[in-house]
């Protein structure tokens, strides 16, 4: 890894281990919560995807994630909020060794919830005895997971209306016992 990789990890796992020093909320999901999940990953969904996905994609992504979804998820994984402050502002899943639905509010992207999120549920899946991790990331969420150390293990794509499609990257990650 050279100096500037090195120097750009360091950089964005600060805030994390800034937060974590905080009295920053990061609880399991409760079922009361599923409104404002609801909300946050419907406003996340539309403000960071309408720049890089069609309508379509979009639509189609939305419909992945119903209340009735997050909730089943929920009950049959793990699902972790931030809520700084008692206003929940992230969410990400634990399903087997699938990580999904990572989302944080535009407002509240580029603090580190991201991270802190992301490490909380590889946290979980160490604990649960799962020491590889896969995840689907949307084209805007990539670098992010590249700075987490996730790895491309391919290009895909699910066609939408329209002749339209939703790219995206599965990418895995092999977690650290030591972290």
């Amino acid at each position: 890894m050279d100096t500037t990789e090195r120097l750009s990890r360091e950089e964005h796992y600060l805030p994390a281990r800034i937060m974590a020093e905080r009295d920053i909320t990061l609880r399991r999901f409760r079922p009361g919560d599923i409104e404002d999940v609801s909300r946050l990953v419907n406003a996340t969904i539309e403000a960071s995807y309408a720049p890089v996905y069609p309508r379509e994609a979009i639509d189609f992504f939305l419909a992945c994630h119903t209340p009735e979804q997050v909730l089943e998820d929920a009950d049959r994984g793990c699902t972790f909020v931030l809520a700084p402050g008692g206003r929940i502002v992230g969410t990400g899943t634990l399903l087997g060794s699938t990580i999904k639905r990572v989302f944080v509010h535009p407002s509240h992207q580029r603090r580190g919830y991201g991270a802190l999120l992301m490490h909380a549920l590889e946290r979980e899946a160490l604990d649960r005895g799962i020491g590889r991790v896969d995840l689907s990331a949307s084209l805007p969420s990539k670098r992010f997971y590249d700075l987490l150390g996730y790895t491309t293990e391919c290009e895909a794509y699910i066609p939408v209306l329209n002749k339209k499609r939703l790219d995206y990257y599965a990418m895995a990650k092999t977690l650290d016992e030591g972290r």
